[in-house]
């Protein structure tokens, strides 16, 4: 007798007509469903066959049948008499549903046509008002060493000790504008579009840069939004209490390694909309791409300048939604890049 189990790749959900909905985003199967149907599948964490199911909870074998077969051929459930289940990658691969989710919208992922595209393409900048700006120098070639690509490749690590001198102004205006500023904006069939010293997805280019500084000479404590179109500092927030809980968020995650806080902390965030307009289900592992990339373009200038970079791993978004005033549907904290003058030899 067949025996049947659910799958362990199951998101449940509500939709906007108050349905239940089961997804199993490894097969890419949905299911509208019943109250009755979630009772059923309760019973299927385990093993069991029709006479155990109908026994437990007194269904007719006839209309449990069908059921049970409907839901198969969905991959909502499975039987024991199929091969190649999903049980079987488990003891290899234990993924959870959500970073599955995660891996199969990047592999089912696409693009949406332009007639699918709600509304118009969002603006690549910001218009932010804060309680004052600075417009950064256009930098000059402070480096007092000829380094080549190559050794910059060899040199670029995570350095999370300090010494005791800060970075300048001069040193973040380099910093930004070589790793971040808009270097040109263009209109395209899909909107207005910016090339920046990084890569991004379609030209998407959906992260924004936020400079909390703790150390820095010459601008005010507090956290600032960079403006990467006039590479300007406008600052939004001078609360220390929320730069002081965010600092030890920063060295409660990479404790015992970092000893203080950094001279200054960039808060990253991304506004999903301008690449999940263009993108299908591939939206957000592309805007986690483009966070990688912008990673690896803040580490190798931060290596060219001597500095000692690092990127946090984990995100705090409730308190840089409210440092900030966000709405974290639209915009919401995805990285943090720490930068300090690195302790000597």
């Amino acid at each position: 007798m067949a025996k049947y189990k659910r799958s362990p790749f199951l998101f449940t959900y509500w939709n906007e007509d108050n349905k239940i909905v089961l997804y199993n985003y490894n097969r890419q199967t949905k299911a509208v469903v019943s109250k009755d149907v979630m009772t059923i599948l309760n019973l299927l964490s385990d093993w069991r066959n029709l006479q155990q199911l109908s026994d437990q909870l007194h269904l007719d074998k006839k209309n449990l049948t069908k059921a049970l077969e409907h839901l198969a051929r969905l991959k909502i459930i499975h039987t024991n008499t199929l091969g190649n289940e999903d049980t079987d990658i488990l003891p290899r691969a234990p993924w959870d549903p959500i970073e599955l989710a995660m891996q199969r919208q990047r592999s089912y992922g696409g693009r949406f046509s332009m007639s699918e595209r709600v509304g118009k393409s969002p603006s690549p900048v910001k218009h932010v008002k804060g309680l004052s700006s600075l417009t950064l120098k256009n930098p000059q070639n402070i480096l007092q060493h000829k380094s080549t690509f190559k050794d910059v490749l060899e040199k670029r690590k995570s350095i999370r000790m300090y010494s005791n001198k800060y970075i300048s102004l001069d040193n973040l205006s380099y910093f930004l504008y070589h790793s971040a500023r808009i270097k040109n904006i263009f209109k395209s069939k899909e909107g207005t579009l910016t090339e920046r010293p990084y890569p991004s997805g379609g030209a998407r280019y959906p992260l924004e840069i936020y400079v909390a500084n703790n150390r820095i000479n010459g601008i005010q404590k507090g956290i600032h939004y960079y403006d990467p179109l006039k590479h300007q500092l406008i600052l939004l927030n001078k609360n220390k209490n929320y730069q002081k809980k965010f600092n030890e968020f920063v060295i409660r995650v990479l404790y015992p390694t970092l000893k203080r806080e950094p001279d200054v902390i960039f808060v990253i965030t991304a506004v999903f909309a301008r690449t999940m307009w263009k993108y299908d289900k591939l939206g957000l592992s592309l805007i986690l791409s483009d966070l990688g990339c912008l990673y690896q373009t803040m580490y190798l200038i931060a290596t060219e300048m001597n500095l000692a970079p690092c990127p946090v791993g984990k995100t705090d978004e409730e308190l840089v939604k409210n440092w900030l005033n966000l709405n974290w549907f639209e915009e919401s904290h995805v990285g943090t890049f720490m930068l300090g003058v690195p302790e000597e030899e």
